[in-house]
């Protein structure tokens, strides 16, 4: 009988103090998610910091690569490196704002100039729509719910224009991160091995630290990769759609080179908007001209989505279309136009985060089983 009683103290205990830990977890759980969206935006400007130290660190590795003289081995100190790798993108950008910086101005003014002309002919526009089920003679019971959602969605597309004009007004806040990433960065690029040595150090398990090394080794390697390899495919798709409309005589070319490449950053919701924007100012002047960007940037899109971006990403990072369009719009729906920027460079990490995951219980696995069933358990979490 007092056994029994102690039992079911024991028991008693155990409920209670698994379900603090419970408690604790969900309390854990929301206190991180409501810093994570407190700090949202020292997230995003760390993300900026991140992707400019990548685009970099190839050309601050090469200057601070030993060169042998004779008996010696001499190198370049790193900060010097850092100093050298500014001072020639400072150069760049300089040379780029002093050619381009004419050019833009005058075909923004042009744009500016044209905009009445231009809001006049999107009017007519709707109101062609909106004339289209009494064009067509369609049922009186479809016209009308037809009518309204013509309607409804002119209203709404007016009002995303203006809250996207007010969000590219708020963009002048951020002015001083043009400033911030690379004070920041180059201290990034100066120290991050220093920092994460010094974090492994602190692990006292020899495994874990191998462990660790080779999850933040793949991490760094998935976002080296994602980044260099966006940045190329910006430069292509700035570079080739800016001289294929300018050889169509499209007005603006320089603004639609420049977007374009920018654009290319937001997956799927950036090419699509470019070229909705490149049709649509293109009709306004001639239907035969939209007509031919339309089909260009569709033939444009399928051949570099399937032949030149799945050559330029590395086979470790390759990301299967369904996945990218999934994460596009679950960072829609999380975070705006900036969880959209987010969303595949953040999956990509969630997958490496599932394949050490997945080699972690492989291992643990083949600790407790027989020599017999440890083929089973490798082809269970073996790749697809």
């Amino acid at each position: 009988m007092a056994d029994e009683r102690i039992s079911t103290i024991l028991q008693g205990q155990q409920s209670r103090r698994v379900a603090l830990q419970v408690i604790w977890l969900v309390v854990l759980t929301l206190v991180g998610i409501w810093l994570l969206y407190a700090l949202r935006t020292v997230l995003l400007l760390l993300a900026f910091t991140v992707i400019f130290c990548y685009v970099l660190a190839p050309l601050v590795d090469l200057l601070t690569r030993p060169i042998r003289l004779g008996q010696r081995a001499w190198q370049l100190p790193r900060s010097l490196a850092i100093s050298l790798v500014y001072l020639l993108l400072a150069g760049i950008v300089a040379l780029a704002i002093d050619r381009l910086a004419p050019l833009l101005s005058d075909q923004l003014s042009a744009f500016a100039d044209n905009l009445p002309n231009y809001v006049r002919q999107l009017d007519q526009y709707a109101k062609n729509l909106a004339a289209l089920p009494t064009r067509y003679r369609l049922p009186m019971a479809w016209r009308q719910p037809l009518t309204d959602w013509l309607g409804s969605a002119q209203l709404n597309v007016v009002a995303w224009l203006q809250a996207l004009t007010v969000k590219l007004v708020r963009l002048t806040l951020f002015l001083p991160w043009l400033i911030l990433i690379p004070v920041l960065g180059f201290f990034f690029l100066k120290d991050a091995k220093t920092i994460s040595q010094q974090m492994l150090s602190s692990l006292s398990a020899a495994d874990l630290r191998f462990r660790v090394t080779l999850f933040l080794k793949d991490v760094s390697e998935t976002l080296a990769s994602y980044i260099r390899t966006q940045l190329i495919a910006c430069v292509l798709v700035g570079v080739i759609e800016g001289l294929v409309l300018w050889l169509l005589g499209v007005p603006y070319p320089l603004v639609f080179a420049l977007a374009a490449g920018i654009l290319e950053f937001i997956p799927v919701v950036g090419p699509f908007t470019l070229g909705v924007a490149a049709t649509l100012v293109s009709s306004f002047h001639s239907w035969n001209h939209a007509l031919l960007v339309a089909g260009f940037l569709s033939i444009y899109r399928v051949v570099h989505d399937y032949v030149i971006y799945p050559r330029l990403i590395s086979a470790g990072v390759e990301i299967h279309p369904v996945v990218v369009i999934l994460a596009v719009l679950c960072g829609a729906e999380l975070g705006g136009v900036t969880g959209v920027f987010l969303s595949v460079p953040v999956a990509a990490l969630l997958i490496v985060c599932w394949r050490h995951w997945r080699d972690l219980q492989l291992d643990r696995a083949a600790t407790l089983v027989t020599a017999e069933e440890r083929p089973l358990v490798e082809s269970y979490f073996a790749e697809d």
